[in-house]
């Protein structure tokens, strides 16, 4: 999942550092406790701003999935004392089922998960034997990772930005002729960063026409 992470970051421009420090079983700038042991099988993330820790999750039991969390909550609680203050509001749990093909009722496991917010957002993958990759496409797509707009190339000219005609309705519809009307919205384009000379064509062009 690491791997898979850090390839998607890059394919958006984020840089995707492994923080060893998000999965450290004490706080910052308190001495190691040796009755204190690390959760195995975790790794912590920045990517871009967004802080992340990743973890198994065995979607076997409400209870089981309960016990997880609290534990998680309590990793991600001392893992906020090693970040930016600015980022703490951005930090995420990522949660890969251990099982590719969870038994029982394991959709109402992985909606109990997703929506309990408390300490941060979490967001589970399932991975798929048989569609690994799409498995984790579906995933992205529901993290801060789903970035449509960085594959879509600017256009400066869509009709959202051609108001020309629909002003120029307004215009003719609050009283001004068709022919008035058109040419002030030639004005405004003409003369959008001389104000004064626009007033004074504005009122010329409506002089004209009488």
């Amino acid at each position: 999942m690491k791997s898979l992470l850090e390839k998607a970051a890059n394919q958006l421009g984020l840089q995707a550092d492994e923080v060893r420090d998000f999965t450290s079983p004490t706080f910052r700038s308190r001495p190691a406790e040796p009755d204190v042991q690390p959760i195995q099988d975790l790794f912590g993330l920045r990517i871009g701003q967004y802080p992340v820790i990743v973890a198994p999750i065995a979607l076997d039991t409400v209870d089981s999935v309960k016990s997880a969390l609290k534990k998680l909550h309590a990793q991600m609680v001392v893992a906020r004392s090693f970040m930016y203050e600015r980022e703490v509001i951005n930090a995420h749990l990522f949660l890969c089922a251990t099982s590719p093909t969870p038994t029982g009722d394991w959709r109402r496991l992985v909606d109990l998960i997703e929506r309990d917010e408390a300490v941060c957002r979490k967001v589970v993958w399932i991975p798929s034997q048989t569609a690994m990759q799409q498995s984790f496409t579906n995933f992205l797509a529901r993290t801060f990772l789903a970035m449509p707009w960085a594959y879509v190339e600017t256009i400066s000219d869509a009709p959202l930005d051609q108001t020309h005609e629909l002003a120029q309705r307004i215009l003719e519809k609050h009283g001004l002729e068709r022919e008035v009307a058109q040419r002030w919205v030639n004005l405004t384009e003409q003369l959008m960063d001389d104000a004064e000379s626009l007033v004074t064509e504005l009122v010329h062009a409506k002089e004209a026409s009488k």
